[in-house]
């Protein structure tokens, strides 16, 4: 499968948290033709600074990616502290396979320049407004739109993996991303940015990898040794997902979507609504509260996707992976 796009590419940054999903986020953002991916900035989350910093730069090379470097961003959330989901991820952030390479920092990682300045700098010198795709724990947003205002005007759209209408799923009240630095959330949503689209569970839970979708890669992608990368991610995370949330059907792909809704915007249901971050030191914390009852011209602050089109996405996902196959060194 190629994927045909008439559009320009877009200039795009992503802020993650590399785990299982958001490697395929990297490849997602990097060999997509719609996006022309200007950076990635990591940050403290699914496991800690120094290891999702590290996964970011082997999921760049096993893919094929040139170009593009990483910034180290945030260690600890602003206020909370620090929490890890080892529990679905592994030690490593990224555990499952024996594929991913030692990480090549010097030809990947900027050591001297911090996550936030590198945001900047891409911002103010770009000549269109740029894109950002966060996916981890909004930390790195929270200090740029704080310490750099004259930022919020040029960035274009801001997509986030996170939150939930519902239940969440790291307390009963929370989704992980937000769980993780609620502060963080409180202030990206109430900076000012233009365009703010929160893709929660309740969309992400709807794009499955399933064992069927695994067989669709594996049957698809061209390299063998990629496909069986790929294949062992998404089992590993399906695993644990199965053991930690009793999923039969494996685990949901967040961090993916998030970003397609930056090439496919009409391929969600969305509305505009007011989304407020329960930032309490009680068992509420971490809370997405979503008034989907609001009267959009009396206040809100982002649109909240409400569905995707699940087969036109992987559709674009596997393809990406494809290309990724034909440039990978494995």
């Amino acid at each position: 499968m190629t994927i045909a796009s008439d559009r320009a590419p877009i200039p795009v940054w992503l802020d993650c948290d590399v785990g299982h999903d958001d490697a395929l986020a990297v490849i997602l953002a990097a060999h997509h033709p719609n996006f022309k991916l200007l950076g990635i900035s990591s940050v403290s989350g699914n496991a800690s600074i120094e290891r999702t910093t590290a996964n970011a730069i082997r999921v760049l090379q096993v893919a094929g990616i040139q170009g593009v470097k990483v910034y180290m961003g945030a260690a600890k959330p602003l206020v909370k502290p620090v929490y890890h989901a080892t529990h679905i991820h592994g030690e490593s952030g990224i555990d499952g396979t024996d594929l991913l390479p030692e990480p090549d920092y010097e030809r990947y990682f900027v050591e001297d320049v911090n996550a936030v300045n590198a945001m900047r700098e891409a911002i103010m010198s770009s000549t269109e407004p740029i894109s950002i795709a966060a996916v981890g724990p909004l930390t790195n947003i929270a200090l740029l739109v704080s310490m750099y205002p004259e930022v919020i005007p040029r960035i274009k759209t801001l997509t986030i993996m996170g939150g939930a209408v519902g239940l969440g799923n790291t307390t009963s009240a929370a989704e992980f991303n937000v769980f993780c630095d609620p502060e963080a959330a409180h202030i990206v949503l109430n900076a000012g940015i233009q365009h703010v689209a929160l893709v929660p569970l309740e969309v992400t839970h709807t794009v499955l990898s399933t064992e069927a979708i695994i067989q669709r890669i594996v049957s698809e992608v061209e390299s063998p040794k990629f496909a069986q990368l790929v294949s062992e991610l998404l089992h590993y995370f399906g695993s644990t997902y199965h053991d930690v949330f009793g999923a039969k059907d494996g685990a949901p792909l967040h961090d993916p979507v998030a970003v397609a809704y930056l090439f496919m915007p009409e391929s969600f249901s969305q509305r505009r609504i007011q989304v407020e971050i329960d930032c309490s030191m009680g068992p509420s914390r971490g809370r997405t509260h979503c008034d989907v009852w609001a009267q959009p011209e009396k206040g809100s602050n982002c649109w909240l996707a409400t569905s995707v089109e699940v087969e036109k996405f992987w559709d674009q996902m596997i393809a990406t992976m494809v290309v990724a196959s034909r440039l990978s060194p494995l």
